[in-house]
């Protein structure tokens, strides 16, 4: 199912270019880079395809395993 524009007016919906992955940012690649704040559901609200959540890059995913390698050893 196409983009519907939902996604704009969801209150959880941040337009940013630089996401973090780590910070809890979910992406929608079928509604324009759609990113999404601290939304429970695996699924876009909008088109309802699955959201990504873990960076698509291999340099990406290292700074994410490593920030998360920190907070568990910081705690």
């Amino acid at each position: 199912m196409p983009c519907r524009g939902l996604c704009r007016q969801h209150p959880n919906y941040i337009p940013l270019k630089k996401i973090d992955y780590s910070k809890g940012m979910k992406v929608c690649i079928f509604c324009d880079r759609a990113v999404f704040m601290k939304i429970e559901s695996a699924k876009c609200p909008c088109c309802t395809k699955n959201l990504r959540t873990k960076p698509q890059y291999h340099g990406a995913k290292g700074r994410l395993i490593r920030r998360q390698m920190q907070k568990a050893t910081s705690c």
